[in-house]
């Protein structure tokens, strides 16, 4: 069976690798005040763009002063209202597709993926850590530390920052002790996870995929599974390159919106504009039932 689909599914490679590049081309130095939607490590030396996770942990650690001062009301104007809007925005316009299209660290485990044909499936359960990881890591320790501990645990960061800045800066390799080899060890058990389990810390440990997951239904860009044209070939189970089955949990909060389903070869997968979408699915419905 041969993959069918738009032919610019087939260019997701060349847009995270070109996105990647962007996001670190070390030319835009300008831009580092403002977020990239994936997750890219300011620490990096080429860095062109902030982290909304770094940016997001840094003000509430100074809000928890602003609020002692002024109280919550007055100092709702000091919360991280530029990062909460640009994540609300890139996921309202197209959900978790920033994951499965312009995020580096994504597009690094795609990459790691491909070693290995053997797949691992992960308890379903395991997903919801990311909400706990964001509400309890990202937004609560943070405010009560002040310190970005998100940041200072994060495999990207370790990839991004934590292996080129002590190879670039010697004066740094002294500095490294047990936080440095935590994060290794953190960055290795990801690293080595996905070969066997897609996207394992999409899947488990990602604060923005976990606030991109809750919009991913809701976004402006919308993916369909139409029944009446599948015929249960399994293609898109087998080819998902996050595990999970798209004809039941299709833009559910593990689904990644990489449209690598949409090759479907019998056209059971579209995406589109939401109101295009919801169109093909009722008219899909009601062919459905007429056939019926």
């Amino acid at each position: 069976m041969a993959p069918k689909g738009p032919r610019w599914l087939y260019w997701r490679f060349w847009v995270q690798l070109i996105s990647s590049v962007f996001a670190n081309n070390g030319l835009l130095h300008s831009t580092r005040a403002v977020c990239w939607p994936g997750l890219n490590c300011w620490a990096c030396p080429t860095a062109s763009f902030a982290c909304p996770l770094g940016a997001m942990q840094n003000a509430m650690g100074a809000w928890r002063w602003k609020v002692a001062a002024s109280g919550v009301v007055a100092a709702g104007a000091g919360l991280p209202w530029y990062v909460i809007g640009g994540l609300l925005l890139a996921g309202g316009l197209f959900g978790r597709m920033v994951c499965g299209w312009i995020c580096p660290f994504g597009w690094f485990q795609d990459l790691l993926g491909r070693l290995s044909r053997r797949k691992l499936r992960l308890p379903r359960a395991l997903g919801y850590v990311r909400y706990a990881l964001l509400v309890g890591l990202v937004l609560v320790v943070a405010y009560w530390t002040g310190q970005p501990w998100f940041c200072k645990l994060c495999p990207q960061g370790f990839l991004e920052g934590g292996i080129p800045q002590p190879l670039l800066r010697p004066e740094l390799r002294s500095g490294i002790g047990w936080l440095w080899y935590t994060k290794l060890a953190i960055f290795a058990a990801f690293a080595a996870g996905a070969v066997f389990l897609p996207r394992l810390f999409c899947a488990t440990a990602c604060p923005p995929g976990a606030i991109y997951s809750l919009m991913n239904s809701h976004s402006l860009w919308r993916t369909v599974f139409l029944a009446d044209k599948c015929v249960d070939c399994l293609w898109c189970v087998r080819n998902c390159p996050a595990g999970i089955d798209p004809r039941h949990e299709l833009e559910g909060h593990l689904c990644v919106s990489c449209l690598e389903c949409q090759k479907c070869p019998f056209d059971a997968i579209v995406s589109a504009p939401a109101w295009r979408a919801a169109h093909l699915e009722r008219a899909h419905r009601r062919a459905d039932k007429d056939d019926g």
